[in-house]
């Protein structure tokens, strides 16, 4: 009897180790197979078969042309096979784009660092969405960005705002506890919202101009930066473009606190501000400043303060007024036809007049004639 137990469990044994033999055979011939089957998908994939360089362009053709647009073809390219994901990680311009919708999981700043690595040192541009409460914005996920601020060039916030319509303001905090960014690529700053309950804090908008010394533009449409303290005036020697687009709602009070050396463009809605206030900038900044554009909804600005201000910039080329009271366009005309040294490089005048049932332009047709007088010795369109 218990030769015949030793002899069946040496047989068992004996079973288990020729299993174990055919698994790693069986193992080796599906390693075999999958690489015959790469080699025979790279024979046959016209894409794989091409130089990286010519592959890459393909891929990044694909990409979207706005960056604000949704970025999931890098990820869906390493789906596809082998070859193309290869491919997708040898070419890190197609990670440079990043697309971060809130509310999103905490997984997101797990994934947030291998996207950048991917990116390799090429720079980033980041739009971040925001739907809902400012309880939406996810910290844990923005210092993540913010470690990577060293690599941002393009910044954009897009507030969607659904928040209901008995909901108070809602105040946004860009930063929680991280205390400082550093954003030394950073050119362009865009922040949009959709509605004016919410509030984005002007120290914070002028930390991320501190924070950028090579920031160029700046675009601000419908943000509201609420009932603000004495906040310390910041010189941004790099800005050369200051957009806060003509919305019906929208705070352009920050402005006060820029002095602005190599502005050459700014849209001012002057909702906020007052013609004193820009006179100041303007004064502060000595700017070579060559495309003015300028709101004049609230009426927070006279005729003697625009003609001041336009003095100022005498390297004016294009000058647009939306919305000016009639009496403020017929007194710049007049100063205009009197005053060949005002705007002497003017080429490009527009004025968006507001318009009454009755009168559409409300300005007197003898105005018209001066102003043709005024532009006959100018090259203006």
């Amino acid at each position: 009897m218990s030769v015949m137990v030793e002899e069946l469990r040496a047989r068992i044994a004996a079973i288990d180790s020729e299993i174990q033999l055919q698994r790693r055979l069986l193992e080796k011939l599906e390693r075999d197979k999958n690489l015959a089957q790469r080699q025979l998908n790279a024979a046959l994939d016209p894409v794989a078969r091409l130089p990286l360089e010519i592959s890459s362009e393909i891929f990044l053709q694909a990409l979207p042309t706005s960056p604000s647009e949704e970025q999931d073809i890098p990820t869906v390219l390493l789906r596809i096979c082998h070859a193309w994901a290869d491919i997708a990680l040898d070419t890190p311009r197609l990670w440079t784009t990043v697309c971060i919708h809130f509310p999103c999981g905490d997984h997101f700043a797990e994934v947030l660092p291998i996207w950048f690595r991917r990116a390799r040192n090429f720079p980033l541009s980041v739009s971040i969405f925001l739907c809902g409460p400012s309880s939406n914005w996810n910290h844990r996920v923005s210092d993540e960005l913010w470690r990577h601020g060293g690599q941002l060039k393009y910044l954009e916030i897009l507030d969607n705002d659904d928040l209901d319509s008995d909901d108070d303001s809602d105040t946004i905090d860009l930063f929680g506890d991280t205390p400082s960014v550093s954003l030394k690529l950073l050119q362009t700053l865009t922040i949009r919202c959709q509605h004016q309950r919410r509030v984005y804090r002007a120290s914070q908008i002028l930390q991320l101009l501190r924070g950028a010394p090579n920031i160029v533009e700046y675009v601000s449409d419908r943000v509201w930066t609420g009932n603000n303290q004495e906040l310390e005036s910041l010189v941004v020697p790099t800005l050369r473009r200051v957009i806060f687009r003509e919305t019906s709602h929208g705070d352009d009070e920050i402005f006060r606190y820029l002095s602005l050396p190599a502005l050459g463009a700014l849209s001012l809605p002057m909702h906020y501000i007052s013609g004193g206030i820009l006179l100041a900038c303007v004064q502060r900044s000595a700017a070579p400043l060559r495309d003015l554009a300028l709101g004049w909804e609230f009426n927070v600005m006279d005729s003697v303060q625009l003609h001041e201000c336009l003095r100022l910039v005498p390297s004016l080329i294009r000058f647009r007024m939306w919305r000016p009271k009639s009496h403020v366009v017929t007194e710049l005309f007049t100063a205009l036809a009197a005053s060949p040294s005002l705007l002497p490089d003017l080429q490009d005048l527009t004025i968006d007049i507001l318009d009454t049932t009755n009168s559409p332009s409300n300005i007197p047709d003898p105005s018209w004639g001066t102003l043709v007088r005024a532009l006959s010795t100018r090259r203006v369109e």
